[in-house]
């Protein structure tokens, strides 16, 4: 009974002890969720009774918001105060970030989080909502020179806290152009197109050992230019690049053979570098699309008041790039000489006769060799002067010839001239030079010349007179031919003969005709041109035309016509000028049987002994071009007209 009543007073003392306070809970943020005992009593600012059954008794407070730690306080009787302020913290997570290639500058929402380059950080960051319960994030970013920028953005939401950030080299552009355009462009080996070339974001990247820019090659190749290489970096970010390409050059030297020579590159002469060399830089552009390279026309070239080399022309190539050219220049040692002569053309009206300008070739050496004499130049007249043909008297003391001008036939005209064979005196005019007078010969006695002349009219005759040019000149022949070349021989009743154009014939005729009388003869039906009667009077020597070859050969016949016998018998050379020596054994004659140190076939001064015509021993062999041979009747010397030395005039040279 005793025990029931002390249970009894321990429960009225119990209950007698509990405790009621009214507590006024606030939140930061203040739409916070506030339990207390896990019962939700609202958000924000709560005023709320609680309980305490005794001093231990203890109830929770749990303030949560997302974004926040979630803070719980636990609440006694005896709790300080009646206001209960939560401010809930964010939450927090440790996140390790590394970045590669190391190390680098790492900044968190633009913060550095050290000031020395590292190859990891780790941090403890907060997280969060905002008003609309977004999570807030962070930016990570590295920064290291030669790369770009990388950041990247950190979440509460991210599974692992671990995180890596790359680094990639500096990127940029590049505007690649050449000039000229179209060439074809390279950047490491890697083809990037024909220029202009544009190329997007092209990465840089830095060599770790020393922090310094991998350069790039750039090669840009063109057909027919050098390529062009050169190095690229970052430069400061550049972008635009051009490239000239230039066209292949190089410098030539023109070593010449003989020196001083002039040397001309299309026609503009270069000049000579410190040695006195012919030099000159030349480019070679391309001239079409598969680069065919340019060339140029060199001509060499030399010449002295003394002397002159043949030009030497020769195209100029790139060549693999050479510069030096040997040139050996061959000098000329022919001259040109014009050759004025009195021709027949054969027109509707006949004959006519008319001035004929050829070009020969003359050696500026005179001489006849090392092995032979030298020839004797007996006449030196003025620059120009055209010599026609010559005949020496007799005795061998004088010459004669005739000297020839005029551009057409109205202006043809010609003068007989006299001079001594030894050099003395004088020269004697035996023509006034007013009419066209040529081939004149001596009469056997000396005393007489005769010759073809047109003073009587249009057509040539033969005519005489004094050789000393004393008054009175007889007309031989007249009537519708062209009379010319005539020779008198030493019969006693003296002939005349001569070469006629008649003009009912296309070929020349020979005639003979007895001084005094009119009658007149022709010596053969194959006609001939040039005859000349032996010193015996018994025969004529003349030349006439192979009309298969349109060569002459030298024939000989008796002198009153007949058979004529081919001396030469050389269809496919020329011989002509027939002239007989005091005794009338031997012919001397032109041919071109012969040639020159350069191989070509020229006019030279040949003698036959009539008892072996077919064994003609040549006597000049200059080169020049030599004709009109005629016998010294003493010395049998011969006398000829030549162009040697690059002027007409008359020479001597032996016949042996």
């Amino acid at each position: 009974m005793r025990r029931l009543i002390a249970v009894g007073l321990l429960l009225v003392l119990s209950v007698g002890c509990a405790t009621t306070r009214k507590f006024t809970i606030n939140s930061r943020p203040a739409d916070a969720a506030i339990k207390i005992d896990g019962a939700d009593k609202g958000k924000g600012q709560i005023a709320q009774e609680i309980t305490f059954k005794d001093k231990d008794d203890t109830h929770t407070v749990t303030v949560s918001r997302l974004g926040f730690k979630e803070q719980n306080i636990p609440l006694k009787s005896n709790y300080s105060g009646d206001t209960i302020n939560v401010d809930l913290k964010p939450l927090t997570r440790r996140v390790t970030i590394s970045v590669a290639p190391t190390p680098a500058h790492i900044s968190i929402d633009g913060k550095p989080v050290s000031t020395d380059p590292v190859d990891s950080v780790t941090q403890e960051l907060e997280f969060t909502v905002d008003a609309r319960n977004n999570w807030t994030t962070h930016t990570v970013s590295a920064d290291r020179a030669g790369f770009e920028k990388a950041e990247r953005v950190i979440s509460w939401q991210d599974k692992e806290p671990t995180y890596s950030i790359r680094l990639e080299p500096q990127k940029k552009n590049l505007n690649i152009t050449t000039k000229p355009p179209g060439a074809q462009v390279f950047l490491d080996g890697e083809p990037l197109g024909t220029s202009p070339v544009r190329v997007n974001n092209r990465p840089f990247p830095i060599d770790l050992s020393n922090d310094e820019v991998v350069p790039q090659k750039l090669r840009v190749a063109k057909p027919g230019y050098d390529p062009v290489e050169m190095t690229l970096s970052w430069d400061g970010g550049k972008s635009d690049y051009n490239v000239d390409l230039a066209a292949k050059t190089k410098t030539v030297r023109f070593v010449t053979d003989p020196p001083g020579a002039t040397v001309t590159i299309d026609g503009k002469p270069i000049g000579k570098d410190q040695a006195g060399v012919p030099s000159a830089s030349v480019q070679f552009p391309p001239i079409d699309s598969s680069g065919t390279l340019k060339t140029y026309t060199v001509v060499v070239s030399k010449k002295t008041a003394d002397s002159e080399w043949e030009p030497q022309t020769f195209k100029l190539a790139w060549d693999q790039g050479r510069s030096d050219y040997a040139v050996t220049l061959k000098e000329i040692k022919t001259r040109p000489v014009a050759l004025l002569s009195a021709n027949f053309q054969r027109s509707d009206e006949g004959w006519e006769i008319a001035p004929e300008l050829a070009n020969t070739l003359a050696m500026k050496d005179v001489s006849e060799g090392q092995q032979k004499e030298p020839p004797q130049q007996i006449t030196k007249l003025p620059h120009g002067t055209q010599i026609d043909t010559l005949a020496v008297s007799p005795d061998g003391t004088r010459l004669m010839f005739t000297v020839i001008w005029g551009k057409d036939k109205t202006s043809l005209r010609s003068q007989m001239i006299v001079v001594r064979t030894d050099g003395s005196g004088g020269a004697d005019y035996l023509s006034d030079g007013k009419s066209l007078e040529i081939t004149p010969s001596f009469s056997p006695a000396g005393d007489q010349v005769v010759f073809a002349s047109n003073r009587a009219g249009k057509r040539l005759s033969v005519w005489s007179m004094s050789a000393t040019g004393a008054p009175g000149i007889t007309q031989l022949t007249g009537g519708d031919t062209n009379d010319l070349w005539p020779t008198i021989d030493n019969d006693p009743k003296p002939r005349l003969f001569y070469q006629a154009m008649v003009d009912t014939r296309p070929d020349a005729r020979l005639y003979m005709t007895q001084l005094g009388t009119t009658t007149k003869t022709d010596l053969t039906q194959m006609g001939g041109t040039q005859p000349r009667v032996s010193p015996k009077a018994d025969a004529i020597a003349f030349t006439a035309v192979n009309d298969k070859t349109g060569k002459r050969d030298i024939y000989v016949m008796p002198d009153r016509g007949g058979v004529p016998k081919n001396l030469t018998n050389t269809p496919d050379v020329d011989e002509f000028d027939p002239a007989w020596n005091r005794d009338g054994s031997r012919i001397a004659f032109v041919s071109d049987a012969g040639v020159d140190d350069e191989r070509r076939q020229n006019h030279d001064v040949w003698v036959m002994d009539l008892s072996r015509p077919e064994r003609p021993v040549q006597i000049t062999t200059n080169g020049s071009w030599d004709d009109h041979p005629q016998f010294d009747p003493v010395t049998n010397a011969i006398y000829f007209r030549s162009n040697r030395g690059g002027e007409w005039a008359i020479w001597k040279v032996s016949s042996k």
